[in-house]
């Protein structure tokens, strides 16, 4: 007869995404794990079979928090101010649990991406938060918010690689004065001018 699990699985995921995100795959040890998630290392190895397991797991569950993330984003009136407000709430977060950067694109330089569920993972978590950028360019395009020659996916594109790029200027020591200002600088690329304001901030 099988034991149940004497141990709560999702807390145990979110526990261990913690651990992964900080340190990530290579700089966490089983040790680290049976430590942060309070569960004794065969217990851990039976429900998730060894340490990529658990990882792929809490991959997955990033993903899941990341979507529900975006919620804002899905409505149907946001605009360049509901994207500048992600992205800053985005690199708020990441410094206030210390894990430098999302870890989607840490995952991407490291060794587990070899793994084929990681890779798609990966691949399917940041075509996510793309997809959604577009969707809110483009309706904000046809509102008559956005100018410019960018496509709605040339525009997400963007915002993503300005977004992921501030996570490493703030990583690498840069100049945090420098992030509202290269925001801003980002958003007023995109925003159709008015006289003297861009749309985004005539909405403050």
């Amino acid at each position: 007869m099988v034991r149940p699990r004497e141990f709560d699985e999702c807390e145990a995921i979110e526990r261990g995404l913690g651990v992964f995100w900080r340190r990530g795959y290579d700089g966490t040890s089983i040790a680290e794990l049976v430590a942060a998630t309070g569960i004794q290392r065969q217990s851990l190895y039976n429900a998730f079979t060894d340490k990529q397991g658990l990882f792929r797991a809490a991959l997955t569950h990033y993903v899941a928090r990341v979507k529900a993330s975006l919620a804002p984003l899905e409505r149907a009136d946001a605009g360049l101010l509901e994207l500048r407000h992600y992205m800053s709430g985005v690199l708020e977060l990441q410094q206030a649990e210390g894990v430098g950067a999302c870890l989607l694109v840490k995952t991407a330089y490291g060794p587990e991406v070899a793994h084929p569920d990681v890779q798609s993972t990966v691949e399917a978590g940041a075509g996510m938060v793309r997809a959604c950028f577009a969707r809110v360019l483009e309706a904000a395009t046809a509102r008559g918010e956005v100018s410019g020659p960018l496509s709605p996916d040339a525009g997400a594109a963007l915002l993503y690689t300005s977004l992921n790029g501030l996570s490493a200027l703030i990583r690498t020591g840069g100049d945090r004065r420098h992030v509202a200002t290269i925001l801003t600088s980002t958003f007023d690329s995109l925003a159709r001018r008015t006289p003297g304001k861009t749309k985004s901030e005539r909405k403050r």
